[in-house]
């Protein structure tokens, strides 16, 4: 069953790339990457907050915007941070494990974030399960990228937010996966 509405998440989060490609398109926010970064989490909040099974009430999807602006914001201080750690790597494979461990980042805080809001037993392995998948997707959406010029940051954003959201819906409504099996010796 799921604790999401996920068709109304995905028509919300459709929407919300339409949004994100408009202000990319129109440069509205290229002088600031710190709103771009918190608006790309807000808007993704935004449209899982639409989306709960349950009555939930407002305070608490704001809150839950909130935080997930906040961690966006977090996350590209963890890039930058990446950027400088990796400075002995060459090009293009230190934008790779910059982006994969913001990546990787964003997905785990905000994996955790929906634990605490939304679904209170989401295993720890299933959030990891969320960070791997996010940073396969983000990593060939650069790829991509770098081949199509006219693709820009909204395009990432994009990519990870379904990923993101694929795999959720998948673990949600999925019980099974990722449980560790018993070994049954026969």
């Amino acid at each position: 069953m799921g604790h999401f509405n996920y068709a109304r998440h995905f028509g919300v989060l459709a929407a919300a790339t339409v949004v994100l490609f408009l202000l990319g398109h129109w440069d509205l926010l290229s002088d600031s990457l710190l709103a771009s970064f918190a608006i790309n989490g807000a808007l993704h909040a935004s449209s899982l907050s639409l989306a709960p099974l349950s009555p939930q009430s407002i305070l608490r999807k704001l809150a839950f915007i909130a935080g997930a602006a906040a961690l966006s914001m977090f996350t590209m201080y963890v890039g930058i941070i990446g950027l400088v750690l990796f400075a002995a790597v060459p090009g293009n494979e230190r934008l790779y494990l910059a982006l994969g461990l913001c990546s990787l980042t964003g997905a785990i805080t905000y994996g955790s974030l929906i634990r605490l809001f939304w679904i209170r037993k989401f295993p720890p392995r299933r959030i990891l399960g969320l960070a791997f998948l996010c940073l396969l997707a983000t990593s060939l959406a650069f790829f991509v990228r770098v081949y199509f010029e006219g693709l820009g940051g909204w395009w990432l954003a994009a990519v990870w937010w379904f990923a993101f959201s694929g795999g959720l819906w998948f673990f949600d409504t999925h019980p099974d996966a990722l449980r560790p099996s018993k070994y049954n010796g026969a």
